[in-house]
């Protein structure tokens, strides 16, 4: 039997992984690692989350399930005293590292307190788990946007450019994954780098309507029907499910360590702007979109928005332009050859976004992008 350390419980991936590994029978139990005054709150807090990926009357069992631990990945042992710290990792078989900051807005050295210390920490926690006999994986999750500015094809165990990056969130988990390779090599360490993660497959259920989520709600509410990039830009999407699946079958006993993958759609699998401008087109009605150079839209076009346009309009452009316009304007394509074979063993395939597009807007029109229950 095994017992995991996890962090990211209450974020968007986090919470549809805790609720796969817990259903293996060979998993004694989760620890997770929440933010939280007391315990109470922290088992508030993970049952709450567990809500957005299984029904009601699951959600209160599986949080039963988790041994909360209370604690902040931008503190030394995430705040733990060195009895308590010591005391984790003797009980802590795998180390499964998913919490980051993703927030697009925030100044470098916040994403790196988070996203590079918080790495730090777990590995820590690893390596103490190691020296007390009980360690057989540590699997880290971070993003296949370790490759910034790269408009080529990039290879599962490429990591090393100097193309630059598209926001701190970005560099810093780039940070992070060349911290692990110069530091961490010692570990049974493997890492997961999803692309843009969207909703369920089957439901279109989300709690981030960031990224994709953002033109879309523009083009929906007649806002703007111009797309601020180029037709061909390529887009990787996956669903959460997938990527949950993805991560627990991957660490499941007899999987590889020492193993990078990429859990994306692929080279293959990749839509372009224009297809999804299409897709969005079919399903909302009206005029088609249009398509404005970056360069222009931000040199002459942003001005007169700021100055002209007033209510939620305004604050929605201002919102999201400023950080999803690059991802509109030039991606790379991601090689997902090791991942796909290895999860195909596994029977789990990466669904095409024509198979699941229409459900993603039925959730997010259902919803009001969020803004009220579904």
């Amino acid at each position: 039997m095994a017992r995991v350390f996890l962090t990211g419980v209450t974020g968007f991936v986090g919470r549809y992984l805790a609720a796969r590994l817990l259903a293996r029978d060979e998993i004694e139990g989760l620890d997770v690692l929440v933010r939280a005054k007391d315990v109470a709150h922290a088992r508030e807090r993970i049952a709450t989350s567990m809500r957005f990926a299984v029904p009601d009357d699951e959600a209160e069992a599986l949080a039963a399930k988790m041994e909360p631990v209370i604690g902040d990945l931008r503190s030394e042992r995430f705040g733990l005293d060195e009895e308590a710290w010591d005391a984790l990792a003797a009980r802590t078989d795998r180390v499964l590292h998913g919490a980051a900051n993703v927030r697009f807005d925030q100044d470098l050295e916040d994403a790196r307190s988070y996203n590079v210390f918080g790495t730090e920490q777990a590995a820590a926690l690893a390596r103490r788990a190691q020296e007390l006999g009980g360690l057989s994986r540590f699997d880290w999750v971070g993003t296949a946007f370790v490759a910034g500015l790269r408009r080529d094809t990039v290879g599962e165990d490429e990591l090393v450019h100097d193309a630059g990056w598209k926001n701190p969130y970005e560099q810093s988990k780039y940070e992070a994954e060349a911290w692990l390779r110069e530091h961490a090599a010692d570990l049974p360490l493997s890492v997961f780098r999803p692309s843009i993660v969207v909703g369920e497959s089957g439901s279109g259920a989300t709690t981030n309507f960031g990224m994709l989520y953002w033109p879309i709600k523009l083009y929906a509410k007649g806002w703007w029907r111009t797309v601020v990039g180029s037709p061909k830009t390529p887009v990787d999407i996956v669903p959460v499910d997938f990527v949950a699946d993805a991560i627990d079958a991957l660490t499941a006993p007899g999987q590889p360590v020492g193993v990078t993958y990429h859990l994306t759609s692929g080279v293959d699998g990749a839509v372009s702007i224009g297809e999804l401008a299409s897709l969005a087109n079919d399903y909302f009605g009206g005029r088609p979109a249009k398509f404005m150079d970056p360069d222009f839209f931000l040199r002459w076009v942003r001005p007169v928005v700021d100055l002209f346009l007033w209510g939620p309009r305004r604050k929605v452009l201002q919102a999201g332009g400023r950080f999803f316009i690059p991802y509109m304007s030039g991606n790379p394509l991601f090689d997902n050859r090791k991942a796909r074979v290895a999860l195909e063993e596994q029977g789990i395939a990466v669904p095409h976004v024509h198979q699941y597009f229409s459900t993603l807007l039925d959730y997010a029109k259902a919803t009001d992008f969020g803004r009220r229950a579904a």
